[in-house]
């Protein structure tokens, strides 16, 4: 998956100059063009219709800084020598990203372009997960990544996607269901070990925020994203800009209160929440009561799951009833233009049909046919893409103002 940034995105809330912004123009121009059709200068002169001498003296500054390179030459479409070829230097800066996927913490480098530099994981099962056990993995994970830094990078900070309860400005995960002896994890002490900035998120919020790299068109509007799978959550975004709150609980649909009559008890320590009825850790012995043979491997049940008829399955069918009568009811919260699904359960063709027959079976009338529903096709690194963007725009935004202010 590609990265892609705006010039408004990376220069929001500062006060930003013509040559600033002509510097970004030239600088986006030559990241979005890619290596099989390269710009040169006379390319961008003529494409975004400026003087020579601004596109030279933006093209050495960003040169100096080892944003871009100048490679092979390209004949010339007139007289004179042939042009070197710009392109972008995309392991000039990288973002080190950590997430949380099942109970293993995974961690990459991500660089300008989105790409995975390299990785490391551990896995922690539930039998383990003390507080102590808990942070040594993620050190140990950071540490890793860190440690395979490619030479000349710039390292823009340390960005961590997790699951639950999340303080974002405390800088601590509060809690998570698939981890209940873990509790208030303060990531002060990683920003302090590697002497870098760190910055904690709620995993669905880093998903959106892919989600709209890879769909800029659905930047306009209200988003809500919804996942359900291992557990069930949300996210929503008004333009693009995915909204947060300071308890750290945004978008916790899975801990809805659904059943609380029913008996069964949540991992959250609640009693009759969706999660309890709809969530796959919950729904995992009726699936393997039908396919004994599932196993455990994430891939092997999303591949089981996209592909076998669930739907009929009692618990299944209960649990696709109270889901989307929660979908319908958060979507009253939000009136969003347009909802995303994501996970293992809407992945499944029937158990999706079923889920959007029952979501407009209610639609109010005046909403009818202004809401399109649709369901995200997986990507495994949509979480660390999510939560390295905004470390990307900060760190960008000193190296594209403009040094030559007089051209």
């Amino acid at each position: 998956m590609d990265a892609r940034f705006t010039a408004d995105e990376i220069f929001a809330g500062t006060r930003v100059r013509r040559t600033d912004l002509a510097k970004a123009r030239i600088f986006l121009s030559v990241f979005e063009r890619g290596q099989d059709d390269p710009h040169t200068r006379r390319s961008l002169t003529q494409d975004l219709s400026l003087r020579p001498a601004t596109v030279s003296a933006m093209v050495g500054e960003l040169i100096a800084d080892g944003l871009i390179a100048e490679t092979d030459r390209t004949a010339s479409t007139g007289k004179g020598r042939p042009e070197a070829c710009l392109q972008l230097q995309a392991n000039r800066m990288v973002t080190a990203a950590i997430e949380v996927t099942s109970r293993t913490i995974r961690g990459v480098l991500v660089n300008l372009r989105g790409q995975i530099v390299c990785e490391a994981s551990l896995a922690i099962e539930e039998d383990q997960a003390e507080q102590a056990n808990v942070m040594a993995a993620f050190k140990a994970v950071a540490s890793d990544v860190l440690a395979q830094c490619p030479a000349g990078a710039g390292i823009a900070g340390i960005g961590i996607s997790l699951p639950g309860i999340v303080d974002e400005r405390g800088l601590t995960w509060i809690s998570a269901a698939r981890w209940p002896r873990m509790t208030n994890l303060d990531f002060h002490g990683l920003a302090k070990e590697t002497g870098h900035a760190v910055r904690i998120e709620r995993k669905r919020q880093s998903e959106l925020r892919a989600h709209f790299q890879t769909h800029p068109e659905e930047r306009s509007g209200g988003t809500l994203f919804v996942s359900w799978g291992y557990g069930i959550s949300s996210a929503y975004a008004q333009n693009g800009a995915v909204l947060t709150s300071t308890m750290g609980g945004f978008g916790d649909l899975g801990h809805w209160l659904v059943e609380p009559e029913s008996g069964r008890k949540c991992l959250c320590g609640q009693t009759g929440c969706l999660e309890a009825h709809a969530a796959l850790w919950a729904l995992m012995p009726e699936i393997r009561k039908a396919f004994p043979d599932i196993g455990t491997h994430p891939p092997t049940i999303r591949a089981l799951l996209q592909s076998r008829d669930i739907s009929h399955l009692p618990r299944i069918e209960h649990a696709t009833r109270l889901f989307a009568l929660s979908l319908h009811n958060l979507f009253k919260t939000f009136f969003p233009d347009r909802i995303v699904l994501s996970g293992y359960f809407p992945e499944n063709p029937w158990i999706s049909e079923r889920v959007r027959r029952l979501f407009f079976a209610n639609m109010p009338h005046y909403a009818q046919g202004r809401v399109i529903l649709e369901v995200k096709d997986p990507n495994a690194d949509d979480a660390v893409i999510g939560v390295s963007t905004p470390f990307f725009q900060e760190s960008l935004r000193p190296f594209l103002v403009a040094r030559d202010v007089r051209i």
